[in-house]
Protein backbone atom coordinates (compact mmCIF):
# COMPACT_ATOMS: atom_id res chain seq x y z
CA UNK A 1 0.00 0.00 0.00
CA UNK A 2 2.66 2.24 1.05
CA UNK A 3 4.53 1.60 -2.40
CA UNK A 4 1.28 2.30 -3.89
CA UNK A 5 0.73 5.53 -2.07
CA UNK A 6 4.41 6.61 -3.42
CA UNK A 7 3.85 5.80 -6.70
CA UNK A 8 0.30 7.88 -6.26
CA UNK A 9 2.14 11.44 -5.07
CA UNK A 10 5.22 11.23 -7.58
CA UNK A 11 2.71 10.90 -10.64
CA UNK A 12 0.39 13.51 -8.72
CA UNK A 13 4.21 15.80 -8.60
CA UNK A 14 4.96 15.22 -12.02
CA UNK A 15 1.46 15.84 -13.07
CA UNK A 16 1.90 19.56 -11.18
CA UNK A 17 5.38 20.20 -12.46
CA UNK A 18 4.10 19.31 -16.16
CA UNK A 19 1.16 21.80 -15.50
CA UNK A 20 3.16 24.54 -14.33
CA UNK A 21 5.64 24.17 -17.16
CA UNK A 22 2.25 24.43 -19.68
CA UNK A 23 1.40 27.37 -18.05
CA UNK A 24 5.08 29.24 -17.94
CA UNK A 25 4.86 28.72 -21.84
CA UNK A 26 1.75 29.65 -21.49
CA UNK A 27 1.93 33.38 -20.08
CA UNK A 28 5.16 33.74 -22.25
CA UNK A 29 3.73 32.82 -25.69
CA UNK A 30 1.36 35.91 -25.23
CA UNK A 31 4.43 38.46 -24.29
CA UNK A 32 6.40 37.01 -27.75
CA UNK A 33 2.97 37.92 -29.53
CA UNK A 34 2.83 41.43 -28.12
CA UNK A 35 6.29 42.13 -28.99
CA UNK A 36 6.11 40.80 -32.81
CA UNK A 37 5.79 43.57 -34.71
CA UNK A 38 9.46 44.49 -33.00
CA UNK A 39 11.16 41.95 -35.46
CA UNK A 40 10.44 43.04 -38.91
CA UNK A 41 11.62 41.51 -42.50
CA UNK A 42 14.04 43.84 -44.53
CA UNK A 43 13.91 43.71 -48.65
CA UNK A 44 16.97 45.12 -49.80
CA UNK A 45 18.16 46.18 -53.43
CA UNK A 46 21.75 46.41 -53.72
CA UNK A 47 24.45 47.64 -55.97
CA UNK A 48 28.08 46.48 -55.88
CA UNK A 49 30.95 47.12 -58.15
CA UNK A 50 32.76 44.75 -59.61
CA UNK A 51 36.68 43.99 -58.01
CA UNK A 52 38.11 43.38 -61.27
CA UNK A 53 36.24 46.07 -63.42
CA UNK A 54 35.00 48.76 -61.05
CA UNK A 55 33.36 50.56 -63.29
CA UNK A 56 30.85 48.20 -63.52
CA UNK A 57 28.29 48.03 -60.83
CA UNK A 58 26.02 44.10 -60.64
CA UNK A 59 22.32 44.57 -59.05
CA UNK A 60 21.30 42.44 -56.47
CA UNK A 61 18.41 41.70 -53.85
CA UNK A 62 18.01 40.22 -50.88
CA UNK A 63 16.18 39.66 -47.46
CA UNK A 64 16.87 39.87 -43.86
CA UNK A 65 15.65 40.40 -40.39
CA UNK A 66 15.74 43.14 -37.72
CA UNK A 67 14.81 44.12 -34.47
CA UNK A 68 13.65 46.97 -33.49
CA UNK A 69 15.81 48.38 -30.04
CA UNK A 70 14.56 52.15 -30.00
CA UNK A 71 12.55 54.68 -31.52
CA UNK A 72 12.49 54.21 -35.69
CA UNK A 73 15.77 52.65 -35.14
CA UNK A 74 16.36 48.96 -36.07
CA UNK A 75 18.83 46.43 -35.33
CA UNK A 76 19.93 43.86 -38.11
CA UNK A 77 23.48 42.79 -39.79
CA UNK A 78 25.84 44.53 -41.70
CA UNK A 79 25.49 41.81 -44.44
CA UNK A 80 21.53 42.28 -45.14
CA UNK A 81 22.02 45.88 -46.00
CA UNK A 82 25.68 46.04 -47.19
CA UNK A 83 25.70 47.89 -50.30
CA UNK A 84 22.49 48.83 -50.18
CA UNK A 85 20.67 51.19 -52.82
CA UNK A 86 16.60 50.85 -51.30
CA UNK A 87 15.40 49.32 -48.16
CA UNK A 88 11.86 48.33 -47.45
CA UNK A 89 10.45 47.14 -44.42
CA UNK A 90 7.37 44.83 -43.40
CA UNK A 91 5.57 44.09 -39.83
CA UNK A 92 3.68 41.28 -39.20
CA UNK A 93 0.62 42.39 -37.75
CA UNK A 94 0.06 44.92 -41.06
CA UNK A 95 0.73 45.09 -44.52
CA UNK A 96 2.26 48.70 -45.22
CA UNK A 97 5.52 48.98 -46.40
CA UNK A 98 7.98 51.65 -44.62
CA UNK A 99 11.18 52.83 -46.23
CA UNK A 100 14.38 52.58 -44.32
CA UNK A 101 18.24 53.71 -44.39
CA UNK A 102 21.24 52.40 -43.01
CA UNK A 103 22.32 54.77 -40.11
CA UNK A 104 25.35 52.65 -38.78
CA UNK A 105 27.13 50.01 -40.19
CA UNK A 106 29.78 47.82 -38.95
CA UNK A 107 31.22 45.20 -41.21
CA UNK A 108 33.56 43.49 -38.35
CA UNK A 109 30.83 43.23 -36.03
CA UNK A 110 28.37 42.22 -38.81
CA UNK A 111 25.86 44.86 -37.42
CA UNK A 112 23.96 47.81 -38.48
CA UNK A 113 21.38 49.62 -37.36
CA UNK A 114 18.95 51.24 -39.48
CA UNK A 115 16.67 53.91 -39.61
CA UNK A 116 12.68 54.68 -40.27
CA UNK A 117 11.66 58.26 -40.38
CA UNK A 118 7.77 58.05 -41.00
CA UNK A 119 6.49 57.87 -36.91
CA UNK A 120 3.74 55.75 -38.00
CA UNK A 121 5.71 53.06 -37.79
CA UNK A 122 6.24 52.76 -34.26
CA UNK A 123 2.51 53.08 -33.55
CA UNK A 124 2.28 49.32 -32.59
CA UNK A 125 5.72 48.58 -31.55
CA UNK A 126 7.25 48.16 -28.76
CA UNK A 127 11.16 47.73 -28.66
CA UNK A 128 13.05 45.26 -27.65
CA UNK A 129 15.87 45.27 -25.01
CA UNK A 130 18.95 43.47 -24.68
CA UNK A 131 19.38 41.47 -22.18
CA UNK A 132 22.89 39.44 -20.86
CA UNK A 133 25.14 37.32 -22.65
CA UNK A 134 23.30 33.93 -22.23
CA UNK A 135 25.05 30.80 -20.51
CA UNK A 136 25.65 27.33 -22.29
CA UNK A 137 21.89 25.46 -21.78
CA UNK A 138 20.47 28.32 -21.73
CA UNK A 139 16.77 27.75 -23.68
CA UNK A 140 16.19 30.61 -26.49
CA UNK A 141 14.22 31.05 -29.00
CA UNK A 142 15.11 32.42 -32.80
CA UNK A 143 12.86 35.04 -34.67
CA UNK A 144 12.68 36.16 -38.25
CA UNK A 145 11.73 35.88 -41.58
CA UNK A 146 14.16 32.77 -42.89
CA UNK A 147 13.29 32.65 -46.97
CA UNK A 148 10.38 29.71 -47.82
CA UNK A 149 7.41 32.04 -46.63
CA UNK A 150 6.37 35.35 -45.72
CA UNK A 151 5.82 34.80 -42.48
CA UNK A 152 7.49 35.33 -39.20
CA UNK A 153 9.35 31.68 -37.83
CA UNK A 154 10.31 30.85 -34.19
CA UNK A 155 12.83 27.98 -34.23
CA UNK A 156 13.46 26.34 -30.42
CA UNK A 157 16.93 26.06 -29.13
CA UNK A 158 19.48 25.91 -26.68
CA UNK A 159 23.10 27.80 -26.33
CA UNK A 160 25.54 25.12 -27.22
CA UNK A 161 28.75 26.82 -27.19
CA UNK A 162 30.32 30.83 -26.74
CA UNK A 163 33.65 31.17 -28.11
CA UNK A 164 35.88 33.40 -30.63
CA UNK A 165 34.94 32.20 -34.23
CA UNK A 166 35.42 33.97 -37.77
CA UNK A 167 32.42 35.87 -39.11
CA UNK A 168 31.99 35.19 -42.28
CA UNK A 169 31.27 38.69 -43.40
CA UNK A 170 34.09 40.31 -42.71
CA UNK A 171 36.83 37.45 -41.96
CA UNK A 172 37.91 38.34 -38.38
CA UNK A 173 37.63 36.88 -35.06
CA UNK A 174 35.03 37.87 -32.58
CA UNK A 175 33.03 36.35 -29.96
CA UNK A 176 30.29 34.10 -31.13
CA UNK A 177 27.61 32.41 -29.80
CA UNK A 178 26.17 28.52 -30.87
CA UNK A 179 22.92 27.12 -30.85
CA UNK A 180 21.40 24.07 -31.51
CA UNK A 181 19.12 26.32 -34.22
CA UNK A 182 19.59 26.03 -37.53
CA UNK A 183 20.23 29.96 -39.04
CA UNK A 184 19.05 30.04 -42.72
CA UNK A 185 18.99 32.78 -45.41
CA UNK A 186 16.84 35.58 -43.94
CA UNK A 187 16.86 34.81 -40.34
CA UNK A 188 20.04 37.05 -40.44
CA UNK A 189 19.63 40.33 -39.12
CA UNK A 190 16.87 38.94 -36.72
CA UNK A 191 16.91 38.64 -32.57
CA UNK A 192 16.92 35.74 -30.74
CA UNK A 193 15.50 35.56 -27.83
CA UNK A 194 16.17 34.59 -23.79
CA UNK A 195 13.44 32.27 -23.02
CA UNK A 196 13.38 33.43 -19.28
CA UNK A 197 12.36 37.17 -19.87
CA UNK A 198 12.37 37.36 -23.46
CA UNK A 199 15.54 39.91 -24.21
CA UNK A 200 17.90 39.91 -27.15
CA UNK A 201 20.04 37.44 -26.09
CA UNK A 202 21.80 37.60 -29.87
CA UNK A 203 20.98 38.06 -33.30
CA UNK A 204 20.87 35.36 -35.55
CA UNK A 205 23.81 35.87 -38.29
CA UNK A 206 25.06 32.69 -39.71
CA UNK A 207 24.82 29.13 -40.23
CA UNK A 208 27.27 26.18 -40.41
CA UNK A 209 28.12 25.37 -43.78
CA UNK A 210 29.06 21.43 -43.07
CA UNK A 211 25.73 19.64 -44.39
CA UNK A 212 26.16 17.19 -41.52
CA UNK A 213 25.83 19.99 -39.04
CA UNK A 214 23.31 21.72 -40.56
CA UNK A 215 21.00 21.91 -37.79
CA UNK A 216 23.64 24.66 -36.01
CA UNK A 217 23.69 28.43 -36.14
CA UNK A 218 25.37 31.05 -34.73
CA UNK A 219 24.39 34.82 -32.95
CA UNK A 220 25.40 38.01 -32.44
CA UNK A 221 26.35 38.16 -28.51
CA UNK A 222 25.43 41.30 -26.21
CA UNK A 223 28.77 42.05 -25.63
CA UNK A 224 29.08 42.53 -29.22
CA UNK A 225 25.82 44.33 -29.62
CA UNK A 226 26.57 46.62 -26.79
CA UNK A 227 30.08 47.67 -28.23
CA UNK A 228 28.84 48.33 -31.51
CA UNK A 229 25.82 51.13 -29.93
CA UNK A 230 28.16 52.76 -27.85
CA UNK A 231 30.97 53.14 -30.24
CA UNK A 232 28.36 54.85 -32.65
CA UNK A 233 27.41 57.51 -29.81
CA UNK A 234 29.99 59.75 -31.40
CA UNK A 235 28.30 59.32 -34.84
CA UNK A 236 31.02 56.84 -36.53
CA UNK A 237 32.22 53.39 -36.22
CA UNK A 238 35.49 53.01 -35.11
CA UNK A 239 35.24 49.43 -34.53
CA UNK A 240 37.48 47.06 -32.70
CA UNK A 241 40.76 46.72 -31.52
CA UNK A 242 43.36 44.50 -31.91
CA UNK A 243 45.82 42.16 -29.37
CA UNK A 244 48.99 44.67 -30.09
CA UNK A 245 50.95 41.54 -29.87
CA UNK A 246 51.31 37.87 -30.63
CA UNK A 247 51.98 35.37 -27.92
CA UNK A 248 52.86 32.31 -26.74
CA UNK A 249 51.57 29.62 -24.13
CA UNK A 250 53.29 28.69 -20.92
CA UNK A 251 52.55 24.81 -20.13
CA UNK A 252 55.51 23.74 -20.81
CA UNK A 253 57.37 23.68 -17.21
CA UNK A 254 60.63 23.90 -18.97
CA UNK A 255 59.37 27.37 -20.41
CA UNK A 256 57.82 28.72 -17.13
CA UNK A 257 61.40 27.78 -15.42
CA UNK A 258 63.18 29.74 -18.25
CA UNK A 259 60.65 33.40 -17.66
CA UNK A 260 61.41 32.80 -13.96
CA UNK A 261 57.61 31.76 -13.22
CA UNK A 262 56.00 31.53 -9.91
CA UNK A 263 54.63 28.23 -9.12
CA UNK A 264 51.21 30.01 -8.58
CA UNK A 265 51.81 32.17 -11.52
CA UNK A 266 50.11 32.11 -15.15
CA UNK A 267 50.36 33.59 -18.07
CA UNK A 268 51.65 33.91 -21.85
CA UNK A 269 54.63 35.54 -23.12
CA UNK A 270 55.27 38.17 -25.80
CA UNK A 271 56.75 36.67 -28.48
CA UNK A 272 56.12 39.71 -30.86
CA UNK A 273 54.76 43.33 -30.34
CA UNK A 274 52.87 45.15 -33.22
CA UNK A 275 52.99 48.73 -34.39
CA UNK A 276 49.72 49.83 -33.65
CA UNK A 277 47.97 53.34 -33.99
CA UNK A 278 47.82 53.38 -29.74
CA UNK A 279 50.95 53.36 -27.37
CA UNK A 280 51.48 50.66 -25.29
CA UNK A 281 54.63 49.27 -23.38
CA UNK A 282 54.56 45.86 -23.59
CA UNK A 283 57.80 44.13 -24.77
CA UNK A 284 59.05 41.20 -26.42
CA UNK A 285 59.41 38.55 -23.63
CA UNK A 286 57.16 40.05 -21.28
CA UNK A 287 54.80 37.45 -19.35
CA UNK A 288 51.40 38.59 -19.34
CA UNK A 289 49.78 37.79 -16.02
CA UNK A 290 46.81 39.61 -15.73
CA UNK A 291 44.61 41.70 -18.44
CA UNK A 292 41.75 44.49 -17.39
CA UNK A 293 42.02 42.35 -13.42
CA UNK A 294 41.37 39.16 -14.88
CA UNK A 295 44.01 35.95 -14.30
CA UNK A 296 45.83 34.80 -17.61
CA UNK A 297 45.61 30.88 -17.48
CA UNK A 298 49.17 29.59 -19.21
CA UNK A 299 46.68 28.10 -22.52
CA UNK A 300 45.71 32.26 -23.22
CA UNK A 301 42.35 32.17 -21.42
CA UNK A 302 40.82 33.93 -18.67
CA UNK A 303 37.58 33.67 -16.69
CA UNK A 304 35.01 35.86 -16.18
CA UNK A 305 32.04 36.07 -13.69
CA UNK A 306 31.25 32.37 -12.70
CA UNK A 307 34.19 30.62 -14.19
CA UNK A 308 33.31 31.25 -18.21
CA UNK A 309 35.98 30.60 -20.48
CA UNK A 310 36.63 33.38 -22.58
CA UNK A 311 39.79 34.15 -24.52
CA UNK A 312 42.12 36.44 -23.66
CA UNK A 313 40.89 38.89 -26.40
CA UNK A 314 38.03 38.74 -24.37
CA UNK A 315 38.61 42.80 -22.86
CA UNK A 316 39.56 43.83 -25.82
CA UNK A 317 35.61 43.44 -27.02
CA UNK A 318 34.20 45.27 -24.48
CA UNK A 319 36.46 48.64 -24.71
CA UNK A 320 36.71 51.25 -27.35
CA UNK A 321 39.73 52.87 -30.05
CA UNK A 322 41.95 54.61 -27.72
CA UNK A 323 40.67 53.05 -23.81
CA UNK A 324 43.36 52.08 -21.67
CA UNK A 325 43.37 48.30 -20.66
CA UNK A 326 45.76 47.70 -17.54
CA UNK A 327 47.46 44.68 -17.84
CA UNK A 328 49.80 42.84 -15.24
CA UNK A 329 53.37 41.60 -16.89
CA UNK A 330 56.26 39.21 -15.43
CA UNK A 331 59.66 41.27 -16.73
CA UNK A 332 62.94 40.19 -15.96
CA UNK A 333 61.54 38.08 -13.02
CA UNK A 334 60.00 41.17 -11.54
CA UNK A 335 55.50 41.81 -11.41
CA UNK A 336 55.14 44.73 -13.52
CA UNK A 337 52.03 47.57 -13.44
CA UNK A 338 51.32 49.01 -17.20
CA UNK A 339 48.84 48.91 -20.10
CA UNK A 340 47.83 48.43 -23.97
CA UNK A 341 45.98 50.93 -25.50
CA UNK A 342 42.75 49.56 -27.17
CA UNK A 343 43.80 50.16 -31.32
CA UNK A 344 43.74 48.70 -34.48
CA UNK A 345 47.02 47.40 -36.90
CA UNK A 346 47.54 49.85 -39.30
CA UNK A 347 47.45 47.10 -42.59
CA UNK A 348 48.84 47.47 -46.00
CA UNK A 349 46.07 45.86 -47.15
CA UNK A 350 42.87 47.65 -47.77
CA UNK A 351 39.54 46.08 -45.82
CA UNK A 352 36.28 45.26 -47.46
CA UNK A 353 35.06 47.22 -50.33
CA UNK A 354 31.38 47.55 -48.92
CA UNK A 355 29.38 50.68 -49.48
CA UNK A 356 32.40 51.85 -51.43
CA UNK A 357 33.61 51.65 -54.97
CA UNK A 358 37.23 50.21 -55.59
CA UNK A 359 39.70 52.75 -57.15
CA UNK A 360 41.21 51.93 -60.33
CA UNK A 361 43.47 53.37 -63.06
CA UNK A 362 43.52 52.22 -67.09
CA UNK A 363 46.81 52.74 -68.83
CA UNK A 364 47.17 51.43 -72.37
CA UNK A 365 46.22 47.63 -71.78
CA UNK A 366 46.64 47.59 -68.49
CA UNK A 367 43.83 48.37 -65.24
CA UNK A 368 45.47 49.02 -61.81
CA UNK A 369 44.29 48.77 -58.55
CA UNK A 370 44.79 48.87 -55.06
CA UNK A 371 45.09 45.27 -52.93
CA UNK A 372 41.76 44.83 -50.95
CA UNK A 373 40.29 41.96 -48.90
CA UNK A 374 37.71 41.74 -51.77
CA UNK A 375 40.74 41.36 -54.22
CA UNK A 376 42.06 38.43 -52.65
CA UNK A 377 39.20 36.85 -52.06
CA UNK A 378 38.22 36.92 -55.50
CA UNK A 379 41.62 36.11 -57.13
CA UNK A 380 43.24 34.12 -54.76
CA UNK A 381 46.53 35.71 -55.48
CA UNK A 382 48.93 34.72 -53.73
CA UNK A 383 51.64 37.44 -52.84
CA UNK A 384 54.85 37.90 -50.72
CA UNK A 385 54.44 38.11 -47.09
CA UNK A 386 54.98 41.66 -46.89
CA UNK A 387 51.75 42.74 -48.57
CA UNK A 388 50.05 41.97 -45.30
CA UNK A 389 52.25 43.78 -43.38
CA UNK A 390 51.99 47.09 -41.02
CA UNK A 391 52.54 50.22 -43.18
CA UNK A 392 55.77 51.88 -43.37
CA UNK A 393 54.50 55.35 -44.02
CA UNK A 394 50.91 56.75 -43.88
CA UNK A 395 49.46 56.33 -47.76
CA UNK A 396 51.55 52.84 -48.22
CA UNK A 397 49.48 50.64 -50.22
CA UNK A 398 50.26 47.94 -52.01
CA UNK A 399 49.05 48.05 -55.86
CA UNK A 400 47.94 45.48 -58.49
CA UNK A 401 47.72 44.93 -62.20
CA UNK A 402 44.49 43.27 -61.82
CA UNK A 403 43.20 43.08 -65.18
CA UNK A 404 44.00 43.36 -68.66
CA UNK A 405 42.33 44.16 -72.08
CA UNK A 406 44.03 43.18 -75.01
CA UNK A 407 46.23 45.64 -77.17
CA UNK A 408 49.01 45.91 -79.44
CA UNK A 409 50.30 48.29 -76.66
CA UNK A 410 50.98 45.16 -73.93
CA UNK A 411 51.90 42.97 -76.51
CA UNK A 412 53.96 40.04 -75.11
CA UNK A 413 52.35 40.63 -71.33
CA UNK A 414 49.09 39.82 -72.33
CA UNK A 415 47.54 37.77 -69.65
CA UNK A 416 49.72 39.26 -66.80
CA UNK A 417 47.89 39.97 -63.97
CA UNK A 418 47.59 39.17 -60.11
CA UNK A 419 50.98 41.53 -60.47
CA UNK A 420 52.50 43.31 -57.60
CA UNK A 421 53.72 46.68 -58.70
CA UNK A 422 57.05 47.79 -57.19
CA UNK A 423 58.28 50.75 -59.10
CA UNK A 424 58.46 52.74 -62.07
CA UNK A 425 61.96 53.56 -63.86
CA UNK A 426 63.33 53.06 -60.16
CA UNK A 427 60.79 54.76 -58.39
CA UNK A 428 59.18 52.92 -55.31
CA UNK A 429 55.04 53.31 -55.89
CA UNK A 430 53.77 54.00 -52.90
CA UNK A 431 49.88 53.73 -53.60
CA UNK A 432 47.91 53.76 -56.51
CA UNK A 433 47.68 58.16 -56.85
CA UNK A 434 51.02 58.04 -57.00
CA UNK A 435 51.62 54.99 -59.41
CA UNK A 436 49.02 57.45 -61.83
CA UNK A 437 51.74 60.27 -61.25
CA UNK A 438 54.31 58.11 -62.16
CA UNK A 439 52.87 57.64 -65.62
CA UNK A 440 50.86 60.55 -65.99
CA UNK A 441 54.81 62.38 -66.35
CA UNK A 442 55.84 59.32 -69.02
CA UNK A 443 55.26 61.53 -72.29
CA UNK A 444 58.11 60.17 -74.36
CA UNK A 445 60.44 56.99 -74.34
CA UNK A 446 60.58 53.95 -72.20
CA UNK A 447 58.78 52.99 -69.34
CA UNK A 448 60.01 50.33 -66.89
CA UNK A 449 57.45 49.01 -64.60
CA UNK A 450 58.80 46.36 -62.02
CA UNK A 451 56.16 43.94 -60.76
CA UNK A 452 56.41 40.97 -58.77
CA UNK A 453 54.28 37.92 -60.23
CA UNK A 454 53.78 34.13 -58.58
CA UNK A 455 57.27 33.19 -57.30
CA UNK A 456 59.24 35.21 -59.54
CA UNK A 457 60.48 38.40 -58.58
CA UNK A 458 61.29 42.02 -59.84
CA UNK A 459 60.00 41.07 -63.31
CA UNK A 460 60.30 44.38 -65.94
CA UNK A 461 57.59 45.21 -68.05
CA UNK A 462 58.78 47.65 -70.52
CA UNK A 463 56.07 49.58 -72.66
CA UNK A 464 56.08 52.69 -75.10
CA UNK A 465 55.26 56.01 -73.32
CA UNK A 466 54.01 57.22 -75.93
CA UNK A 467 51.73 54.32 -77.59
CA UNK A 468 50.60 53.56 -73.85
CA UNK A 469 48.87 57.33 -73.90
CA UNK A 470 47.46 56.89 -77.26
CA UNK A 471 45.86 53.32 -77.13
CA UNK A 472 44.19 54.19 -73.70
CA UNK A 473 41.48 56.11 -75.49
CA UNK A 474 40.49 52.61 -78.29
CA UNK A 475 41.09 50.54 -74.86
CA UNK A 476 38.06 52.23 -73.19
CA UNK A 477 36.35 52.91 -76.06
CA UNK A 478 36.38 49.23 -77.06
CA UNK A 479 34.80 48.36 -73.73
CA UNK A 480 33.12 50.81 -73.00
CA UNK A 481 34.77 52.34 -69.76
CA UNK A 482 33.86 55.87 -68.99
CA UNK A 483 37.14 57.13 -67.66
CA UNK A 484 40.32 55.89 -67.28
CA UNK A 485 40.56 56.25 -63.84
CA UNK A 486 38.03 56.40 -60.75
CA UNK A 487 36.61 59.61 -59.26
CA UNK A 488 39.37 60.02 -56.55
CA UNK A 489 41.96 59.60 -58.41
CA UNK A 490 40.22 62.43 -60.69
CA UNK A 491 40.26 64.71 -58.24
CA UNK A 492 43.04 66.54 -57.00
Amino acid sequence: MKIAESAVRIAALVFAVTVLAEEENAAAEPKIDRLINSVVKLEVETAKSDILCPWISKSGAGTGSGVVIGEGRILTCAHCVADATYIRIRKQNEDTLYHASVMFIDNEADLALVGVADPKFMADVKPMSIGKTPDVQDDVIAVGYPTGGNDISYTRGIVSRIEDIMYSHSLSRLLGIQIDAAINPGNSGGPVLDMRNLTIAGIAFQGQANSKTESLGYIIPPDIIRHFLKDIEDGRVDGYSCMPFEFGTMESPVKRSCYRMGEAQTGVVVDHVYPVAGDTSVRTDDVILEIDGYAVSNNGRIRIDGGKARSVNYPLYTRQIGERIPIKVLRDGKVVDTFITAAKRNRRIRGWMYDSRPDYLVYGGFVFTTVSYDYLVRTKADFHDDISDDKEFADDEPVVISFYHADESIEGYIGCVEALVRSVNGIKVRNLRHLAELLDRCDEGFVRIHIDKDTEWDLKLIVDAREMRESTGRVMKRNLIPFDRSEDLRRK
